[in-house]
């Protein structure tokens, strides 16, 4: 049975589909996610390099509560900002201090960002079949 790639299998587990996804290497070309980043203590202030997509692959991440947000984007056709409101459930890395121990948390993407991420992936793949 072939599976359909949509948001309605994504939102069944998110968070197996987000390690599945990973696992299988399809946001390896995302530089936001497969580059390192630094992260800084806020009791010590020691930094740490991380890359997302590691915590992504091992499942050491959390989702956040969705939540509605107020976007602001250009409008092509004004010369002024536009507004809208966009649903968002944050990914929630913790990472350990490696001084102090003191738990750092940081939000990197939301789940909708990776949806359209590995969506748009699948769309280039299979344009050059």
């Amino acid at each position: 049975m072939k599976r359909k790639h949509g948001s309605s299998i994504f939102r069944r587990n998110p968070k197996e589909e987000i390690i599945n996804r990973a696992r299988k290497r399809v946001f390896n070309r995302n530089p936001l996610l497969a580059t390192s980043h630094q992260v800084v203590c806020k009791a010590c202030g020691s930094t740490q390099k991380i890359t997302y997509l590691d915590y992504l692959k091992s499942g050491r991440f959390e989702l956040g509560k969705t939540q509605m947000i107020e976007v602001s984007y250009a409008a092509p056709t004004i010369f002024a900002l536009s507004h809208t409101m966009e649903r968002i459930t944050p990914l929630i890395v913790t990472v350990r201090c490696e001084r102090c121990g003191t738990e750092i948390t940081c939000s990197p993407v939301s789940v909708e960002y990776l949806l359209f991420t590995a969506t748009k992936q699948e769309k280039m793949r299979n344009a050059y079949v």
